[in-house]
Formats: C-alpha cells, sequence, structure tokens
C-alpha cells in the first residue's frame, strides 16, 4: 500500500527537526512528556497529519521498527501477539480507527490515551482542563489574563486584541533575525490562523486593513523562512499571498517588500529575468528608503548574472541614492523592522554580490569586509546570522576569483562552527559551489557542513 504521505518531505522534514532540535536541548533520553511535546508541536506545524502518525514521528520510528515494539510490549507484558500488519498501521495513519482492543494496545505502547492518538474527541470545557505539564506557566497566565480581557471588552474586537497580534507580529519579525527558521515557521502559522479566524469577528474597515497587513507580514516571513529551508516553489506561493494581502489592505510598501521577496526566490532559482521583473515592478510600490534600496538592489543583482552591466551599475547607484533619500511613513521596514528591515550592512553585503557577478572582485572583496564590519558593530538584536554568514560566502568566493586560497580559507572558517539549524539553503549552496576551489583540507569540511545543512540533513533522513 502507497503511503499516503511517502510524497510529502515537509512532514519528514519538519518531525525530524523538531524531535533533533528538542532532544539536543533536552541533553539526555525523552521522557513521556516531552515525546508527547514534541508530537503536538509537531501537529501544529503540520496539521494535516494524524495525531497517530505524529506520535510515531515524535518517538523517530519508521513503521516497521513501530509495529516491532508493538509486539515486543505484548510479548513483555505476557499479552497475546495481534496479527499487525504493516497496512492496517498505515490506514490508521490515514484517518482510520482501530477497534476497542488494538486502541487499548496502541495507548500502552505511546503511554497516552485514545484522545491524544486522534482516535476519540475531548469534549472537557477548555477552562475545566487541567494544565499541561510541559507548559511554561509564566507564559500561560499572561495569555490567559490577556485573552480574559479581550473578551471583556465590549466590541468584538477590542484595541487590546489588535494590539497584541501586532505586538506578536512585530516579536517575530525580530526574532527572526537572531533564530532558526523551523521553530518559527510553526509559531508563525500557528499566530496566522488566529489572525484569520479573528477576520470572521464583525470588524470595522480600519482593524480589517490592519489584520489583512498583519497577514501579509506573516506570510513574508514564512516565505523568508521557506527560502532558508530550501523551499523556493512554497517560497514564491507564500510571497505572492504576501503581496496580495498587502494589496487588500493598501499597503504598498507591504506589496513592494513581497515582489522584492519573489525576486529573491526567483535569483535562486535561475529565472534571473524573472528576478529583475519582481523588483522593477516592486518599485511601482516603493520607491525610496531602505524599501526602495533594497528592490533596486535585487535588480543589480540579476542584471549583473544577466550581463547587464550597465543596467546594474545604474542600479547600484540608485540604491544608494533610494537609502540617501529616505522615505515617509514606511511602517514596514522602519517600524515592524526585524527581517523586513534593510540595514546598511545587508545593503553594502548585496552591493559586494553585485560586484563579484560584475567582474570585480577586489571590489567585492572590500565590500563584504565593510558589510562584516558595519554587522559585527550592530547590537546582536539587528545582527542577522544568515546574512552575516551570506556576506563571508561570498567573501570566500572573491578571495578564490583573485587566486587567494588564504583568504578564502579564513572568510570561511568561521561558518564552519554553525550549528546545523543555522545552516540556511543559500549557505550550503554557496559554500558548496566553492568547495572544489578550497585548499583540500577544506574540502571534506565543506562537505560535510553541506551535508548537515537544515534542509538536506532532514531531507536524507526522511528518504532512508
Amino acid at each position: 500500500m502507497t503511503h499516503p504521505f511517502r510524497g510529502d518531505r515537509s512532514v519528514i522534514q519538519s518531525a525530524t527537526i523538531i524531535r533533533e532540535r528538542t532532544l539536543a536541548a533536552l541533553g539526555g533520553p525523552p521522557t513521556t512528556v516531552v515525546i508527547h511535546q514534541i508530537a503536538e508541536e509537531v501537529h501544529a506545524c503540520c496539521p494535516q497529519v494524524s495525531r497517530f502518525k505524529c506520535m510515531r514521528l515524535a518517538q523517530g520510528w519508521t513503521v516497521d521498527e513501530a509495529i516491532e515494539r508493538f509486539h515486543a510490549m505484548c510479548d513483555a507484558g505476557n499479552i497475546k501477539r495481534r496479527g499487525l500488519t504493516e497496512r492496517s498501521w498505515r490506514e490508521w495513519e490515514a484517518g482510520a480507527r482501530p477497534d476497542r482492543d488494538y486502541t487499548d494496545l496502541l495507548c500502552r505502547l505511546f503511554e497516552t490515551g485514545p484522545v491524544q492518538l486522534g482516535f476519540a474527541r475531548d469534549y472537557t470545557p477548555a477552562e475545566a482542563r487541567a494544565t499541561y505539564l510541559g507548559a511554561d506557566p509564566i507564559a500561560s497566565a499572561a495569555n490567559e489574563a490577556s485573552e480574559h480581557a479581550e473578551r471583556a471588552e465590549t466590541s468584538e474586537l477590542g484595541a487590546g486584541a489588535l494590539e497584541r497580534l501586532r505586538t506578536q507580529v512585530v516579536w517575530l519579525g525580530r526574532r527572526y533575525v537572531v533564530e532558526t527558521p523551523l521553530p518559527l515557521f510553526v509559531e508563525m502559522r500557528q499566530l496566522q490562523e488566529q489572525t484569520r479566524q479573528v477576520l470572521d469577528r464583525r470588524v470595522y474597515p480600519a482593524q480589517a486593513a490592519e489584520l489583512y497587513f498583519l497577514i501579509g507580514c506573516l506570510c513574508g516571513l514564512m516565505a523568508n523562512a521557506s527560502m532558508d529551508m530550501g523551499r523556493r516553489l512554497p517560497a514564491d506561493t507564500l510571497a505572492r499571498a504576501a503581496w496580495t494581502y498587502g494589496r487588500i489592505a493598501g499597503h504598498p510598501p507591504l506589496m513592494g517588500w513581497a515582489r522584492g521577496m519573489q525576486s529573491s526566490v526567483a535569483l535562486w532559482d535561475g529565472r534571473y529575468e524573472d528576478a529583475s521583473g519582481y523588483a522593477s515592478d516592486g518599485l511601482t510600490y516603493i520607491s525610496g528608503g531602505s524599501g526602495g534600496a533594497r528592490l533596486q538592489m535585487l535588480r543589480a543583482r540579476a542584471n549583473a548574472i544577466l550581463g547587464r552591466t550597465a543596467e546594474a551599475k545604474s542600479a547600484l547607484v540608485m540604491a544608494d541614492d533610494a537609502r540617501g533619500a529616505g522615505s515617509d511613513d514606511d511602517e514596514l521596514h522602519d517600524v515592524v523592522a526585524g527581517e523586513f528591515a534593510f540595514r546598511p550592512a545587508k545593503h553594502v553585503y548585496y552591493a559586494a554580490v553585485t560586484h563579484l557577478y560584475l567582474g570585480d572582485a577586489p571590489l567585492a572583496i572590500e565590500k563584504a569586509h565593510t558589510s562584516l564590519r558595519l554587522y559585527e558593530s550592530d547590537s546582536r538584536a539587528n545582527r542577522s546570522y544568515g546574512c552575516e554568514a551570506m556576506a563571508r560566502a561570498h567573501l570566500a568566493v572573491a578571495y578564490l576569483r583573485e587566486d587567494d586560497s588564504r583568504g578564502a580559507e579564513e572568510a570561511v572558517a568561521p561558518l564552519l562552527s554553525l550549528p546545523p539549524e543555522r545552516r540556511i539553503d543559500s549557505l550550503t549552496a554557496t559554500l558548496a559551489a566553492t568547495r572544489e576551489l578550497l585548499p583540500g583540507r577544506l574540502q571534506d569540511q565543506i562537505e560535510g557542513f553541506c551535508s548537515t545543512g537544515l534542509p538536506q540533513k532532514a531531507i536524507a533522513e526522511g528518504a532512508a
């Protein structure tokens, strides 16, 4: 029987990374409570997957391993063996329910109840349920107080509820600069669903516009996370959704930013004409300030790759002009900021990449070093580990263009200590392309680094 989610590697990828991240933080073998926490997080990330399957993935078992453990449990407890088959197990994971006898045994295996396995429903009122053992009591108390205050407001959507959603979106955007993408993606998806549900209430037009803007921001952040995890098609889809929400909200900076995200996806996908076109279209919505500078930089890079030297150099100048001119009331880039900001360090890093494609390796080296100095002097909250790492990777490429293997080695060395969950897709792709040109002692290290990158590691294990 064909497994219904065999082709959906994102499920395996998400479950693997969630499990490994949790176990790494735990520093020892997981307890039953921890396994249940992992299963809940996997289900929150992949709600289309049955809770029964999430519990197996939380344990890190294949179907065959789960069946072996089932039989071993029966043998250890002097319970008569059942004729459990792979087909039956997969049918239960696809939504079928086992009979009462099997349900009891499966609950024993996973040390839980039928509700947690998705085989029954819990009709206990939410306010009467016991606090989940693994919950953060401080965060829970804060959420309960906030939710009660929102219910107490006279209107269906009061200022407190809207302010809370906005604060959460802003906080996610700023955390993205310094935290790893997958756990944040899970939070973004949950908050996006909450915000959509709020739209179903009776809201004023101005409130609706704000909600659409916030949903668009979340789509944009999820697009960025998808790119970092090597999922370009979902990234493009989410960026397009962000543009649509921006249009509904009447928010040009969001529309321009979303087009820039699509341009970035197209660049890494090898669709350079599309990349230039998306960036140019984005400039029709926002042409000044850091948002306009970002779009001009994306245009410059695409044109440089396409061999349009004059257009690329012109876009570089216009990027500097846009930043120097500033912009009025750019809520997204200057107020929400975080991942939406285009700070000077990133501006100069983008310039380094463009000069690299223009064939001016010495200037690319100069710009990359300037970018790294700007990152090092900035506050931690603004120091994007992904962009800083990419500046180093492109610095290595520029040194190799100058036949300076020692310079390339010094640029790459700090990257090798990055943990797997921070090895974003664009970084591993850039380093993989330079591996053969690096000194022999570094080639194996780079190969190992890339093979355990965030997306590649999970996909490889899922395929196995």
